[in-house]
C-alpha cells in the first residue's frame, strides 16, 4: 500500500479547500523527519499525525467560526481500517507509548488518549516549525471563504502562500478581530 497517496487522497484531499495548507504542514514536517511514510512500522504514527493536523485545523474553526470540530479518534480507527489495521493493533500501538494514558479498560479511551497526546505533539510541532502569526494566516486562508472579496481556488502551494504573503495586512486585521484564536495559537492549540 501507497500510505503517502492514502493520506493525501482519504485524510488531505477530504476537504478541497484545505488541501494546500495540509501539503504544506506536510511537506514541512517530512523535511523535518516528522513523519515517514511508506516505510513499515509507522503507518499508525502517521496516521495520527495526519489526523491530529485534521483535528487542529477543526479545532480552528470551531474558535473562529463556532463550528463544531468533528475530527476524532473514531477517524483515526476508520483510516487505519481502511488499510488493514484492527482496533487491536491502534491499542497496541498506545499502549507501547509510555506517554499515552492506557490504565482504563475502555479500549476507546486509550485510543481517545492516543489522539489527544498525538494532537499536542504535532500542535508543539506546527509551532516549532512556523511561527504562531504565521499559522494563524495559513488557517485563516485556508479555512475563510474570501466571498466578499472574490473566489480563489489555489493551484499548488506557491500559490497559496503568495496568497498569504500578498494579503499579510488583511490577515493582521483578522488577527486583532480575533484575539482569543490568536491567543489559543500562541498557548499551544491544546484542544
Amino acid at each position: 500500500m501507497d500510505l503517502y497517496s492514502f493520506i493525501h487522497e482519504a485524510i488531505f484531499e477530504e476537504k478541497d479547500k484545505y488541501t494546500r495548507l495540509y501539503e504544506l504542514i506536510w511537506s514541512e514536517f517530512e523535511q523535518d523527519g516528522f513523519v515517514i511514510t511508506d516505510e513499515p512500522g509507522h503507518e499508525i504514527d502517521d496516521i495520527f499525525k495526519a489526523t491530529a493536523i485534521q483535528n487542529l485545523i477543526g479545532e480552528f474553526e470551531y474558535r473562529l467560526y463556532d463550528e463544531v470540530n468533528e475530527t476524532g479518534y473514531e477517524d483515526v480507527v476508520d483510516y487505519l481500517a481502511q488499510i488493514g489495521f484492527s482496533q487491536e493493533d491502534i491499542i497496541a500501538y498506545c499502549e507501547a507509548d509510555e506517554n499515552i494514558d492506557t490504565f482504563d479498560d475502555d479500549e476507546e479511551l486509550k485510543i481517545k488518549n492516543g489522539f489527544d497526546y498525538m494532537t499536542e505533539i504535532v500542535a508543539d510541532k506546527l509551532l516549532e516549525c512556523f511561527s504562531p502569526d504565521d499559522l494563524f494566516d495559513y488557517f485563516f486562508t485556508a479555512t475563510y471563504d474570501f466571498v466578499q472579496d472574490f473566489t480563489f481556488d489555489f493551484e499548488d502551494v506557491d500559490e497559496f502562500m503568495a496568497f498569504v504573503d500578498s494579503n499579510s495586512e488583511r490577515l493582521d486585521d483578522y488577527k486583532e478581530e480575533y484575539p482569543s484564536v490568536m491567543s489559543w495559537i500562541e498557548s499551544g492549540m491544546i484542544v
